[in-house]
């Protein structure tokens, strides 16, 4: 289980490395697909708007297998859900959050319809620090897959282009957010000298 965790981050940190010099934004999500797609770690990601309450909840993620043919190789699939009552901003880091769950490992998913309950229970009610169990864990591995998710949509070179920028006076962080399509909220948290430790911890290189 540890060596597919390890590998997990691995592959992860490869797709993020893809971008990581990327200098026009902003990026769409179908790229981040399309370089998932290319990894060989899925044949077919989907993305499928529901109509639901904006903000009550954000995205799921479905992985199963195929076979087209008879003697044919299966074909890895992931259905992506994401509510298209959301602003887009939100939608877009979303449904990068919910690519990220492509590297989880097997103990991080959701398999039964009691552990989805459970799971979604968590997400729309506060984390309770001594409620313990897998629901507990996968509700928080789902916000740490969010923050993983943010250097596909603002990279390395323009977040590094962004700080200087703002610095400067040039930019504002509300400019920045509009250019990288993505919630102010979460850019300024990009923007902050604490980001590239917190970043870095996250994806395995400290």
């Amino acid at each position: 289980m540890l060596g597919l965790f390890v590998w997990g981050i691995a592959v992860l940190k490869d797709i993020i490395s893809h971008f990581a010099d990327t200098l026009e934004l902003p990026i769409e999500v179908d790229e981040v697909a399309a370089a998932i797609m290319a990894s060989g770690v899925q044949d077919e990601i989907h993305f499928v708007p529901v109509d639901a309450p904006a903000y009550e909840i954000h995205g799921a993620f479905d992985r199963f297998t195929y076979r087209p043919g008879v003697y044919a190789d299966p074909q890895f699939v992931t259905h992506i859900p994401f509510n298209s009552n959301d602003p887009i901003e939100w939608q877009r880091v979303v449904c990068c959050k919910e690519m990220v769950h492509i590297y989880d490992a097997d103990m991080e998913k959701t398999d039964t319809p009691q552990e989805v309950f459970d799971f979604l229970e968590k997400l729309v009610g506060a984390l309770s620090t001594d409620d313990y169990g897998p629901a507990d864990f996968m509700a928080a591995k789902d916000k740490v897959a969010l923050y993983q998710s943010l250097p596909l949509l603002l990279p390395r070179a323009s977040l590094k282009c962004a700080r200087t920028a703002v610095e400067s006076g040039l930019k504002t962080p509300e400019e920045v957010a509009k250019w990288a399509g993505m919630p102010v909220n979460l850019v300024k948290l990009m923007l902050a000298k604490e980001w590239e430790t917190i970043n870095g911890a996250l994806n395995g290189d400290h």
